[in-house]
């Protein structure tokens, strides 16, 4: 508290008893700093708080607040990154779209932009590298070093730490048949490794698709090394032949897949704690229609449904293995503004949502502006990101991370 000066009492006088009584002044523990500083919300606040002084920045910048920070909080949204093709079929970049103000990471995204590198330089020849996945504020590329090398070469890379890791060929072998598809993807980080890890470990997982079978793979980052981990008939489930109209969805520990734009009202689903595929169904209404797999509220698995202009959410009341569609409820229908929608990528509890206007002055256009926007799936709460004029149809990937110096290294 400042001390005011006494009448008549000269300037400096003043102020060196203000000196003096600041100084006086009781200073809280760091126990009692950090235990204020957990239950900050708003990563912007804690960077602010880091940077206005020194004692702060050391409390927030240890590895041991960072770890406790990031059990408790998730990381924020802070765009979405995607592939645009350029000079030609082989000639690709890596796009990365920060939030924009009101969102309430913008500030944090507009750190990460300063900080992290998306250009990838790292990269031998960056442009013919695209992104597979992005999780846990890790990236994975993948590219073909020639026209049917369908076995792609794999990179993890955490573009806030510049840091990056190669991933070793998958062990190839007769058996397999002729490959069709091979399909990369990060498996999530547990809430048990946030909390005892350091150096959080990471997964990577590969389907190999034939004309005849799945075969599932994962490498790790601890052993350095792939492993067979389950297969997969798919017998009369022959939508599965086709891949690329696979849509792959994560949530309540599991990956699924859907088809989009068919009249197939299930899923195939691999637990990743047993590593075990099954076929589950989905509800009727969601024929024909873009949909998302997250997880909804108390655990339960969740569906949403783009309609015309309304957002329908679904939950399971039966647990994930129960194949019967009679446990699909509907629990909400949020209305939308007047747009057409899809839905873009998924992280960290939120779900993207592209909406492009219906004007037809606007669709003639070359590029059409898309707005952006984020659903938090716990509130179900609809914030614009951002906007873009990209005319790419590249998948889009939510990037979420706590800015420097909250993050910790993720490779």
């Amino acid at each position: 508290m400042a001390v005011p000066p006494a009448a008549g009492m000269p300037s400096s006088t003043a102020g060196r008893i203000a000196a003096a009584a600041r100084a006086a002044q009781p200073t809280l523990p760091d126990d009692l700093l950090e235990d204020i500083f957990l239950r900050l919300n708003d990563t912007a606040d804690l960077v602010r708080a880091a940077a206005s002084c020194t004692s702060f920045r050391r409390i927030i910048s240890d590895r041991r607040f960072r770890r406790r920070y990031r059990c408790l909080h998730r990381p924020p949204v802070l765009g979405f990154l995607d592939c645009a093709r350029r000079h030609g079929l082989d000639r690709i970049s890596v796009n990365f779209y920060a939030a924009e103000p009101p969102h309430s990471s913008a500030p944090a995204a507009r750190a990460v932009v300063r900080d992290a590198d998306f250009t990838l330089p790292f990269l031998s020849d960056p442009s013919s590298w695209r992104v597979s996945d992005v999780r846990d504020g890790r990236i994975l590329l993948s590219r073909q070093t020639t026209v049917r090398d369908i076995l792609k070469e794999l990179i993890v890379c955490d573009p806030l730490h510049r840091r990056h890791i190669q991933i070793p060929p998958i062990p190839q072998d007769r058996d397999y048949g002729i490959i069709t598809f091979y399909e990369p993807f990060l498996d999530p980080v547990t809430d048990k490794e946030k909390e005892t890890e350091d150096d959080l470990p990471f997964r990577v997982i590969c389907n190999v698709f034939t004309w005849k079978k799945i075969r599932t793979f994962a490498f790790s980052s601890v052993t350095g090394n792939w492993q067979g981990v389950t297969s997969f008939v798919i017998g009369t489930f022959t939508w599965l032949k086709y891949p690329y109209i696979l849509r792959r969805h994560y949530a309540c520990s599991c990956f699924f897949w859907t088809v989009f734009g068919h009249d197939k009202t299930v899923m195939l689903v691999l637990e990743t704690r047993e590593m075990r595929f099954s076929v589950v169904d989905l509800p009727p209404e969601s024929k024909y229609r873009e949909n998302a797999l997250v997880e909804a509220r108390e655990g339960r698995l969740g569906l949403l449904i783009l309609g015309e202009c309304m957002l329908f959410v679904y939950s399971r009341t039966s647990p994930n293995n129960s194949h019967d569609v009679k446990y699909w409820q509907c629990d909400n229908a949020i209305p939308l503004v007047d747009r057409r929608w899809s839905f873009g990528g998924r992280a960290e509890g939120y779900a993207l949502l592209e909406g492009v206007a219906r004007n037809p002055d606007q669709i003639l256009r070359k590029k059409m502006v898309t707005h952006y926007f984020t659903v938090e799936l716990k509130t179900l709460s609809v914030k614009w990101l951002c906007a873009t004029k990209s005319d790419t149809a590249s998948p889009h990937y939510l990037y979420a991370s706590f800015p420097l110096p909250l993050s910790l290294p993720s490779i």
